[in-house]
């Protein structure tokens, strides 16, 4: 099973996410803090629901535009 280390904002503590829970936010085995939602593949976004992804997500965001011109 592929799983990823998750550091906790709060405590430090690295979690260990199976893979399985692609875009779940979860809890820190430790101290109980919310973790990140965990995305491993690139998300596409559109004029609709980019500014909500934006606002709801709490991790860092690589964004690439494209135009067909």
């Amino acid at each position: 099973m592929t799983s990823y280390n998750v550091k906790c904002r709060s405590c430090g503590t690295t979690n260990r996410v199976p893979a399985e829970k692609e875009a779940i936010s979860g809890h820190c085995g430790n101290c109980r803090a919310e973790l990140p939602a965990l995305y491993l593949r690139p998300q596409q976004l559109t004029d609709r629901n980019f500014d909500d992804f934006i606002a709801g997500y709490d991790g860092p965001v690589l964004v690439e535009f494209w135009a067909p011109w």
